[in-house]
């Protein structure tokens, strides 16, 4: 059977409960555990991280997903302490819950409440959308075209680019939009018909990532245009890019919430 029958007939699409899991080889979304969390181990958290994304104010010890590059030191420094979170269901419609809060006196995650239902009026059964590099390093675009390759096949669940504002249903944005390019996203947004989406994709879209505090950038997508969806990661992976969409459009529920998986 010759390569182009292959895959004509998708027998390299993975099937969608795969394409949401973390890789076997890869280290996953790290998770507080409670328990661990002595002084010693939580100031050495706060020394070892190189992106800063744990803190402790007021009886609080955090660990913020949208700062987090993902590169594991934290887990295997104090396994007592990080654990892994293993699937890539992790976008959200708000960002309080890529953040998880231990209370220390507790000894257990805050609970942040419900998150909002995404909106109605985007509940499309397919849906077309613009990409737009603000500024990022080009690793999360890279993530973006490989939802159209033969294995996520994002195709075939409704999902297509286009080349213009103008078609589409909702913006895929990258980078922590640097100043040069905020007039450029902001009139992107502008051109786009009602109903809109945006999904800020990648830590560095979300809250600026390695170059937050930069006076070159603004440190996030929302800072000019409302977004819809959050995915983290650094970059995120295909898999989160997918339930980004999928959560977008109201095909999937958000798992994450106060950071934590339920």
């Amino acid at each position: 059977m010759s390569l182009i029958h292959t895959l004509k007939v998708g027998r390299l699409a993975r099937k969608l409960e795969e394409i949401l899991k973390v890789p076997q080889h890869a280290f996953g979304y790290p998770l507080l555990n409670p328990a661990g969390l002595t002084p010693r181990v939580r100031e050495g958290l706060i020394h070892l991280c190189p992106s800063g994304a744990f803190a402790e104010a007021e009886g609080v010890f955090s660990l913020d997903l949208a700062r987090c590059v993902g590169c594991g030191r934290c887990a295997l420094a104090y396994p007592e302490a990080v654990g892994e979170m293993r699937s890539l269901e992790v976008a959200v419609t708000r960002k309080e819950d890529l953040v998880q809060r231990v209370d220390l006196e507790r000894g257990g995650f805050l609970d942040p409440g419900p998150p909002p239902s995404p909106r109605t009026e985007l509940r499309l059964p397919t849906l077309a959308f613009r990409e737009v590099s603000a500024g990022d390093t080009g690793l999360a675009d890279s993530e973006i075209a490989l939802l159209g390759n033969p294995f996520n096949d994002m195709g075939r669940f409704g999902f297509q680019v286009v080349a213009s504002p103008r078609h589409a249903d909702a913006l895929l944005v990258t980078g922590p939009v640097s100043r040069n390019m905020a007039e450029a996203l902001r009139r992107t947004y502008e051109a786009m018909p009602e109903p809109k989406g945006v999904v800020a994709v990648g830590n560095e879209a979300i809250s600026g990532g390695v170059f937050a505090g930069s006076p070159q950038v603004l440190s996030g997508v929302d800072q000019v245009v409302p977004v819809d969806v959050y995915v983290p990661g650094d970059p995120p992976r295909p898999g989160a890019i997918l339930h980004g969409l999928m959560l977008l459009v109201g095909r999937m529920t958000q798992r994450l919430v106060g950071g934590v998986l339920r």
